[in-house]
């Protein structure tokens, strides 16, 4: 025997449920009903629907209920047993205190009296989370004010370079205009006129980056790549000129001098700095909070995580990219789930206006039909960094010294936190 509860919807109406596989984060019920408690529901469903019927002598809704009973037989017994399902469904996870994620799977159903049928659905994982007070993390030495500030003075020549045509052959950063047509086996030539080309950029395939170096105005390449043809006539080939960050250059820009505009570049980059280091460290913090909190996490929400993570990065699913991504999406799931529970226990809460402020800045409208649900999005975000914050002021910090390459320090693809 199971045990026997009433449905939270119809109190009158009881069920008998065994939970049948207890995992930590997938669940199996069996559920059984009485079979004459299914009419409770079909004559619910005739109530919903009764006063938009209307048939040959009879006025809309003044259909009898046992004739709407037998037209429609089997579309009230399936929407019955499907409200049947759901309510059974809620009433047991209630019960349970179990945290649903997603939509339950039947398994099997039996229409005989009792009615029987097998649930199978995702729970979030009980767990308790310890010792997130005093994380010890080490914090890097700051890069040396003269490489900050020789970077963001690249960066600001960069911003504001300006190109010329020149009669030479192309070489690497100079920019190659094409017409481009792509040959692909079986497929109708793709044709783009007035493609410009950074020679070098990465995002090309290196065949075609070293094929533009050398390329004349007017000449055609033809670049074999795989199974594809690239075939460029070149229209003209520009160079990149970087402006001097002298005087006039910073009066430009507002300042007196180039050493104000450069004071005021390096003060911006420290900001910067600080802020890196900042965010390393609650990077450290995150990752001890993973190491010290292990559990199951529901395959539902790291399927989520995965989706938006392709999204973000303008990416189509793939067994390449479920390898790359997945025990990141994995570990972010596991995070957000840590820093949900110490929220709860340390009262960190966000106000409802905060957020609402926020979403007026993004252009949603109250009323729109995904407010709600952007509302608890972006309150769910400043919690979680909100504890974050939290964490990083209750965190021992102690001072490490290393050398950090530029690569390391662009490279934000180990984050487990965005």
């Amino acid at each position: 025997m199971g045990v026997q509860i009433p449905l939270l919807a119809h109190q009158e109406v009881f069920l008998d449920y065994q939970v049948t596989s207890d995992g930590q984060t997938v669940k199996e019920i069996s559920v059984t009903v009485p079979r004459q408690e299914l009419d409770t529901f079909i004559d619910r469903e005739v109530d919903k629907v009764r006063s938009t019927i209307a048939l040959n002598g009879f006025r809309k809704g003044k259909v009898p209920v046992a004739i709407i009973k037998t037209k429609y037989r089997d579309t009230l017994k399936a929407q019955a047993m499907k409200s049947l399902i759901n309510d059974a469904f809620i009433t047991v996870v209630t019960e349970k205190k179990w945290q649903a994620l997603s939509q339950t799977e039947v398994l099997n159903i039996s229409e005989d009296d009792p009615i029987t049928f097998q649930l199978r659905f995702e729970v979030v994982p009980v767990f308790d989370v310890e010792n997130y007070l005093n994380i010890e993390v080490f914090e890097e030495d700051k890069l040396p004010d003269e490489y900050l500030l020789e970077r963001v003075m690249k960066e600001i020549r960069e911003q504001n370079a300006t190109v010329k045509e020149v009669s030479r052959s192309a070489a690497v950063d100079d920019f190659v205009t094409v017409d481009l047509v792509l040959h692909e086996q079986e497929k109708q030539p793709q044709i783009q006129k007035n493609m410009t080309i950074r020679v070098g950029d990465r995002t090309w395939p290196d065949e075609i980056n070293r094929a533009l170096v050398g390329v004349n105005k007017s000449q055609r390449k033809e670049v074999p790549v795989e199974k594809q043809r690239y075939v460029f006539d070149v229209k003209k080939i520009e160079e990149k000129i970087l402006p001097e960050l002298d005087d006039a250059f910073a009066e430009a820009k507002g300042f007196k001098t180039s050493e104000e505009l450069k004071k005021k570049l390096l003060e911006d980059a420290q900001k910067i700095e600080e802020n890196r280091i900042k965010d390393e460290l609650k990077e450290s913090i995150s990752h001890v909070l993973l190491e010290r909190n292990r559990f199951a996490v529901p395959e539902a929400l790291i399927k989520d995580e995965y989706t938006r993570m392709l999204q973000r990065f303008n990416l189509q699913d793939s067994e390449a990219h479920k390898e790359r991504f997945h025990g990141v999406a994995e570990k972010r799931v596991r995070l957000n789930l840590i820093l949900d529970k110490i929220a709860v226990k340390e009262n960190i809460s966000v106000d409802k206006n905060e957020s609402q402020q926020i979403i007026k800045a993004m252009g949603i409208k109250a009323g729109s039909e995904s407010y709600e649900n952007v509302i608890e999005h972006v309150s769910t975000m400043l919690r979680r960094e909100r504890t974050i914050d939290f964490l990083f002021e209750h965190a021992k910090i102690s001072k490490k010294s290393r050398i950090i390459s530029p690569k390391e320090v662009k490279d934000d693809t180990r984050t487990v936190r965005h």
